[in-house]
């Protein structure tokens, strides 16, 4: 059976492309979505999805470097090495993101 369906990976681009939906010899879809993710991750270095899923991180954490690290599971400061390798190499790297405090606020009489 062909990988029909299956993610491929463009070694040129260095994108993944996706086919139709992958079917299994039984004729049932493709059942396994971690196989699929995995699937989609051939091809690229470690660097690449490691960079990825800590700028993705990052920015689910609303930019908050030691919320980071500990979803994460590294240290801070092995965190910010690797921002600043990032940022170094040209990737944009998010900005703490801040509510505003209640000095910045305006009450209203």
């Amino acid at each position: 059976m062909m990988n029909a369906g299956l993610p491929t990976f463009d070694p040129i681009t260095r994108d993944a492309k996706r086919g139709p939906a992958p079917v299994l010899e039984s004729g049932a879809e493709y059942g396994d979505p971690a196989a699929v993710l995995t699937r989609a991750l051939v091809g690229r270095t470690v660097a690449e999805v490691e960079r990825h899923l800590i700028l993705d991180t990052l920015d689910h954490c609303c930019g908050n470097r030691t919320q980071t690290a500990e979803v994460l599971g590294i240290s801070i400061r092995t965190l910010r090495n690797k921002l600043g390798a990032y940022a170094a190499a040209g990737f944009a790297v998010p900005e703490p993101r801040t509510s505003p405090s209640l000095s910045d606020r305006k009450l209203k009489s």
